[in-house]
């Protein structure tokens, strides 16, 4: 009895997993997801992370994307939210990005595109020294681990799982959904 039981809630894990990866897509997927200007960055596994960002219990994909130049051959989709204000101070507009971040939720329903562009003649926010490092500073918090507990006792809005995103001065800030929208929370200057 207990013997068929470990089988079973090994078999439903492998499901599990494997409905994950799927939902969550491969590289040659991302074009698809978000257009042809967005392609996977080939220097990292995609997705680059998996985290129920906006609490409906299933998996979500984070992307570490490059962003082509606009052209009229192809553009970027029009259900993907761009949003350009979080990281960056300009709006992207036909102007390529060598690295951005791109998010799949609800199996594909819901995408969004984190660009960094912060006008001409500047270097843009994923373009900086730390984004050129391997690692990237970048990671999942999950709830319940303690870095999911340290930013939540400084922002109560965050309520599952967020991005951990690094600062060129070494300061984390959480990339998290509000309910509404995504939310970049940045605590008090302390590395």
């Amino acid at each position: 009895m207990r013997r068929l039981r470990n089988i079973a809630l090994a078999v439903a894990l492998m499901t599990g997993l494997a409905t994950a990866r799927a939902a969550a897509g491969q590289a040659d997927d991302v074009p698809k997801l978000f257009g042809a200007r967005v392609q996977a960055d080939t220097r990292f596994q995609a997705p680059f992370a998996t985290g129920d960002f906006e609490g409906d219990g299933r998996q979500d994909a984070l992307y570490l994307v490059t962003i082509l130049p606009g052209s009229a051959g192809g553009g970027i989709a029009r259900d993907v939210t761009v949003i350009d204000g979080l990281f960056g101070e300009q709006p992207l507009g036909t102007r390529p990005e060598k690295l951005a971040l791109a998010i799949v939720q609800e199996g594909g329903r819901r995408k969004f595109l984190f660009t960094g562009y912060q006008g001409e003649g500047v270097a843009d926010y994923f373009d900086s020294p730390v984004w050129q490092q391997s690692p990237v500073p970048i990671q999942t918090a999950t709830r319940g681990s303690k870095t999911f507990e340290d930013f939540q006792r400084q922002d109560r809005k965050i309520k599952n799982d967020f991005i951990v995103v690094g600062t060129e001065a070494g300061i984390d800030t959480a990339l998290f959904w509000s309910g509404s929208g995504y939310v970049l929370f940045q605590p008090a200057e302390e590395p």
